[in-house]
């Protein structure tokens, strides 16, 4: 009986000795924080000649981990593993990794602060709107009017239900490049929901002390419905690339129909122009012309989108090259 006692005596020690372990654990930091990630990948080939572009691509891979740390602040670090400028010599043959998100965000209320390497809010909440940035990226991420995040300050107030403001003091070089000069961008926009079903947008950045400044202004607005909603904005940048009278301007348009679960049809139009400097051409008559996307979108469970589509730019240019692309493209995210 002693001896059965004593044993039973061990095993209740033993026991709690493993639970209190367990409750002294620390936790890793799996459990503190979250980790997330997005794959953009796509089918394309080209419609306008039986030698054109076609082939598999994985065009987009984030991979990243936030956490809160306490009340007031969170941290947030994620790789983007693409080529960002697209433009690179060796954009289609290697994959590089860039820190696209690295901050550290305090928020009070209403505000919201971060300092680092972070998301502009330039054409953000056109993005958002658009809602197929695996598809195609928004009308300023495409043609280039500013980067989609850049290393700096940057505050969001939202003042009530109706009004929010947001301002950012960067490099101006976006988020793969380090700062090359002694000049910053200043940025300032505004975000306004008159009623829950409308958006409207302004916004407005400029250089601090190039000689040439480089300034840009955008607007837009929204309208969202259950089962529709259709947007369009319009921007203006003057003195591209820090070069006198070398202006950039266009519009988009586009449009959401979801008429069954997980089904959704969009299209959108697109047209990109430059001013004439001398000899009645423009300046970048090369990168002007217009572009259509339309098609499908499933998705069959939460965080998976498929869509097949039409992707076309039409070149303004009398010696420019048309083009017109088949995509199927898929969004993960985890």
């Amino acid at each position: 009986m002693n001896r059965i006692l004593a044993f039973q005596i061990a095993t209740i020690i033993i026991c709690s000795a493993f639970g209190l372990s367990a409750q002294e654990k620390k936790e890793s930091w799996t459990d503190k924080g979250q980790v997330y990630g997005t794959i953009f990948a796509n089918f394309h080939s080209e419609l306008s000649n039986t030698e054109g572009e076609k082939g598999f691509e994985v065009k987009r891979a984030y991979l990243g981990y936030k956490i809160k740390i306490d009340e007031h602040f969170s941290g947030n670090i994620k790789l983007d593993i693409g080529s960002p400028d697209d433009v690179s010599e060796y954009s289609l043959k290697k994959r590089f990794a860039y820190f696209k998100n690295a901050y550290l965000q305090y928020e009070y209320q209403n505000l919201k602060v971060q300092f680092g390497i972070a998301n502009c809010k330039q054409f953000n909440v056109q993005e958002k709107f658009w809602g197929y940035r695996y598809v195609y990226k928004s009308f300023q991420d495409q043609n280039k009017f500013g980067p989609s995040a850049d290393i700096g300050l940057f505050a969001g107030y939202k003042v009530n239900d109706i009004l929010s403001i947001d301002a950012a003091y960067t490099n101006g070089e976006g988020y793969s490049t380090t700062q090359a000069d002694n000049d910053f961008k200043a940025s300032f926009g505004l975000t306004t929901t008159p009623i829950k079903q409308v958006t409207i947008r302004l916004y407005y950045d400029s250089f601090t002390s190039s000689e040439f400044k480089q300034s840009t202004v955008s607007s837009f607005i929204g309208i969202k419905h259950s089962i529709l909603s259709v947007g369009g904005e319009y921007s203006y940048q003057i003195n591209n690339a820090f070069e006198k009278d070398h202006n950039i301007y266009g519009f988009s348009v586009f449009g959401t129909v979801n008429p069954i679960e997980k089904i959704k049809i969009f299209a959108r139009y697109d047209q990109v122009y430059s001013n004439i400097i001398v000899n009645d051409i423009p300046w970048n008559l090369a990168n002007n012309g217009s572009s259509i996307i339309s098609g499908v979108e499933y998705s069959p469970i939460s965080k998976v989108n498929l869509s097949i589509n039409y992707q076309d730019w039409l070149a303004y240019a009398s010696d420019g090259t048309d083009k017109h692309f088949i995509y199927f493209n898929l969004q993960y995210s985890f």
